[in-house]
């Protein structure tokens, strides 16, 4: 509230600034003089408006930003071009080319305008597909880490040895690397996917042999050597990530 207020009387002093100063340049208050005043208050005021949008993290979205520093142009144009015409033209002048650069200018303004508005609708229509389709993609991601963990866990739940309580903690700990890659840049790079999938399923199928084998201590040794070399792998792969 403090902040509009400020912005508010800012915007009231420097109008009030602005006519004083256009007072003293014009001899006279005629057509050209409001005309002068009007534009440059009008510029003032979207100028010192935008300022908030500009400097908000919370506004400046790519549609806000694109329309306002478009808003800001035009505004800066069209002071320029009434003032460059009325120090070319006699007060009392013909005010046809005044008005016809007016009217061009705001024609510009509203086609650059509704151009700004359909690209930044799209673009924002598309990160926001984007980012819907990283948190399903997310989703699916954990769900598949969280389901080989908790088959792997319950499948080895009858065995007690020391050997399943080393393994599967480091199993878990090369699930929790898994689960922390971005799943955007797993789905950039497929072939990293795939391998990490190949080797789950690998580890899982060897996991299911110790559970249901009486003769395990082949599947043990490679179970341990795939984790170690996953690990491996998940560590070599950041990098290219």
């Amino acid at each position: 509230m403090r902040n509009k207020i400020i912005l508010i009387a800012t915007i009231l002093l420097t109008i009030v600034c602005t006519i004083v100063v256009y007072i003293l340049l014009f001899e006279e208050q005629n057509a050209l003089f409001y005309i002068n005043v009007g534009i440059a208050c009008f510029a003032e005021i979207i100028l010192l408006a935008n300022i908030p949008i500009l400097s908000s993290g919370k506004l400046l979205t790519i549609k806000n930003a694109s329309l306002s520093i478009s808003l800001n142009l035009f505004a800066i144009v069209i002071f320029l071009w009434t003032t460059g015409c009325s120090l070319l033209m006699k007060q009392d002048g013909n005010l046809k080319i005044l008005y016809i650069g007016l009217l061009i200018i705001i024609t510009i303004l509203f086609v650059i305008n509704g151009a700004i508005i359909i690209i930044a609708s799209e673009v924002a229509e598309k990160q926001a597909k984007n980012i819907q389709s990283t948190i399903e993609n997310k989703k699916i991601f954990s769900i598949a880490i969280d389901s080989y963990w908790i088959e792997t866990r319950n499948g080895l739940e009858n065995i007690n040895s020391d050997w399943k309580d080393k393994t599967l903690q480091s199993f878990k700990i090369v699930l929790d690397k898994i689960s922390m890659i971005p799943s955007n840049k797993l789905d950039k790079h497929s072939d990293i996917a795939n391998e990490l999938t190949r080797e789950l399923n690998e580890i899982h199928d060897l996991f299911q042999k110790v559970a249901t084998e009486e003769e395990t201590s082949e599947f043990q040794s490679c179970i341990t050597l795939k984790i170690s070399h996953l690990k491996n792998y998940i560590q070599t792969i950041k990098s290219s990530l």
